[in-house]
Formats: C-alpha cells, structure tokens, sequence
C-alpha cells in the first residue's frame, strides 16, 4: 500500500509537471490593475532546448523586427526593457523580459505596463505578448535565430520633427519619467525645423538653441495634467559646419539634422550632436 501510495504521488506530480510544461501563453496570460492606478498585463513560455544568452538574443532581433526600441539589454542576467514608441495614440509603453533558465530550457515573461489612464482590451495585449513569444525557439533552430538576432539592426533614418512638438514630447516624458529619456532616444537621429534662439560657441564647435515658448506664452495653454515647463534643444554643429552657424541671424528658420548626445533633467536640455544643416 505504501509503494501504491508512492507510485501515486510520483503520477501526480509528473501530470503537474506536465501541465505546466504543456500550459500555453494563452493559458498563462494575467491583467492586474486598473486605468486609475496603471493595468499590467503578462505571460510566458518555457522553452525547451534554449539557454538565457540565446533567448535574449533571438528577443533582440524580434524587437527590431517589430519596431521596438530596445532600452536596456542584459543577457548574463536574461533582462531586457523593450519600448513601443510614443505615438499619437499613447505615450510609450515599456515592455518588461525577464529570461530564468529551467532545466535545459528557459521560462521568458513578458510584462507590458501601461500608464495610468490608459485602456487597452486585454484580448489585444495577450495577442501582442503571445505573438513575440511564439517566435522564440529552442534547439538548432534556437541557436541560429539567437545569432541572426544578435547581429540584427534597425533603421536609424532621420526622424523628421518640428523644435516644438519635440520639446513638447519631451516635457511629457520628462515628467513621467526622465531617467528613461537617455536610454530612449540614444543613438537616435532627428532632423529638427525651427527658428534659431541664439548661437554660441561650444568648444571648437557651435551650437545652435531652438527659440521654443514657454508653456504660458503658447496659444493653446497646457492643461492641469500637462507640464508647465518646456525642454529646450540645441544643436552643437559639426566643426565642418562652423562658417554657416556663426552667418545665422536670430529667429531664421533653419532645419537641422544630429545625433542624439545628451539629455539634462535639471537644465531641460536635449543636446544633440554632429549637426548639419537640410538644405532641401
């Protein structure tokens, strides 16, 4: 009877471990929260054949493949912080990976926060959270999607923006939360039209400051929610460009294409870098 009993255990336990193995991301997908407080949805796979380096790499790769910013990367702890870019539609939404290896395989949960306020139908973010997960894979095909993953990289076309409406996004984002902005926009490329503030020398180089309002003097003034301070940018010029920075006048208009340098929460600054003009 104790060896009947022993035997029983021994089933039970293999059908737990079985269903678990078996349980799909479907099955595992949660919600938790609510739009007053900020709604979290998650879920995850455990995939056989797989090892955290290898998982985060494939990830890697399907983030740039589906157009998500990838802000943080950490393969030797299998964590990443991905992005869904800020659009008309929503201020950006940060997508959490945690990878823990587990057995010969690794578990991979996705996280998606999003802010409060914010609706969205639980059936979307389970396709949403599903679909990147069904794409990791274990075994051979694994290993050549993690090095097809690894070496993957985006467009960094120029993104074509008014002085404004950037500075405008940046003050949001800036008051949600400035310590992502660095890791947000790092590396990024803007082509940014306005007029000039002023122009001033920058070591051996020039920088040119956008004339951007403050928020009381705009026509449409910000609301109880909104910031009631503005982001300034500034180009500092390549040094190729130093002749034509020094003949700008105050309040001409002028379209500038640069690299992302640095961002100052406490002056309100976005720099960018090597900027030239578009003379188109």
């Amino acid at each position: 009877r104790r060896a009947s009993s022993i035997m029983k255990l021994i089933l039970g336990l293999w059908v737990m471990s079985a269903t678990v193995f078996a349980a799909t991301c479907e099955e595992r997908f949660s919600k938790s929260g609510n739009p007053l407080t900020g709604t979290k949805y998650q879920s995850s796979v455990l995939v056989p054949q797989l090892s955290v380096a290898d998982a985060i790499a494939q990830l890697h790769g399907i983030a740039i493949a589906r157009k998500l910013d990838i802000l943080t990367e950490d393969a030797a702890n299998g964590s990443m912080l991905l992005e869904d870019r800020e659009s008309m539609r929503h201020k950006p939404i940060p997508y959490v990976v945690s990878v823990a290896s587990e057995g010969d395989g690794a578990t991979i949960q996705i996280l998606v926060k999003l802010d409060t306020g914010a609706l969205a139908k639980a059936e979307d973010a389970k396709k949403e959270i599903c679909s990147i997960l069904a794409l990791v894979k274990g075994g051979d095909e694994g290993k050549a999607a993690a090095e097809r993953g690894a070496s993957a990289t985006g467009s960094n076309e120029p993104r074509k923006v008014d002085a404004l409406m950037l500075s405008l996004e940046l003050a949001r984002q800036t008051k949600d939360s400035a310590e992502s902005i660095p890791l947000r926009y790092r590396d990024k490329v803007f082509t940014v039209s306005g007029r000039v503030k002023y122009v001033m020398k920058d070591g051996n180089a020039y920088r040119v400051a956008f004339d951007i309002p403050e928020p009381s003097d705009m026509f449409l003034k910000p609301g109880p929610m909104d910031p009631h301070f503005k982001i300034d940018i500034s180009c500092v010029m390549a040094v190729s460009q130093s002749a034509w920075s020094i003949a700008l006048r105050e309040r001409e208009k002028v379209k500038l294409t640069g690299t992302f340098l640095d961002f100052d929460q406490f002056k309100k600054v976005m720099w960018l870098g090597e900027c030239k003009p578009d003379l188109r």
